[in-house]
């Protein structure tokens, strides 16, 4: 069983560092509002996480695995949500390049409070981001069964492997959030803000182009 979990954890490893929607929308969050915003963000990406693992583990992923158009319809949803978040962030960094210019570093919002509806805002992009992605849920139903952790039930298994990938999705996120706190002085600078806000615009209307490609 310890050879089954140290393989599973080597694979989980490459999926949760690997970037995706969910880097690119907390980089994004963090140019927007600061590391607060990150950690929000991050939150709600786990809590998708944690959504997706327990239906992984009583079947119902599996569903949508197994229907074309489910599969279809939630992988449609979730390009063009990736490609309105990333408007959304071109059209700040739009509205804010010309400021940013003469913006002082003091100003950041990297270790500012963030007022309560800029949080939630956070928290629900990385939530509703999360539960979008087909890719997640297809990842919880084609790895698990490669896995034996004999003698435990299927069940258990499902459930011991989402619990052991969501860890190491917590532990990933920590490390982040902690890092961007780290390049304070770095990430203070409005106009790499701005830039960092640009790029990861660009990169979610990216992703997104490519999940609606790939849906048809």
């Amino acid at each position: 069983m310890i050879a089954q979990l140290i393989a599973f954890a080597t694979a989980s490893l490459v999926v949760i560092v690997v970037p995706g929607p969910d880097l690119m929308l907390v980089l994004r969050n963090t140019a927007r509002a600061g590391r607060t915003a990150a950690a929000w963000t991050a939150a709600g990406i786990l809590l998708g996480l944690a959504i997706l693992g327990a239906a992984a583990a009583i079947g119902i992923t599996a569903l949508l695995a197994a229907s074309t158009t489910l599969y279809t319809v939630v992988r449609v949803a979730g390009g063009l949500y990736l490609i309105y978040l990333g408007v959304q962030a071109l059209r700040s960094w739009l509205r804010t390049r010309g400021l940013h210019a003469h913006q002082p570093a003091t100003s950041s919002l990297l270790h500012q409070e963030l007022p309560p509806g800029v949080r939630a805002s956070c928290f629900r992009q990385g939530l509703v981001s999360n539960l979008l992605n087909p890719k997640v849920a297809a990842f919880y139903v084609s790895l698990f069964p490669q896995f034996d952790l004999a003698p435990l039930a299927p069940a258990l298994e499902h459930i011991m492997l989402a619990a052991a990938f969501w860890a190491m999705c917590l532990a990933w996120y920590i490390a982040l959030v902690s890092l961007i706190g780290r390049l304070g002085n770095l990430l203070q600078s409005p106009k790499l803000a701005s830039r960092t806000e640009a790029a990861a615009g660009g990169a979610l209307i990216g992703l997104g182009g490519y999940v609606l490609v790939r849906a048809h």
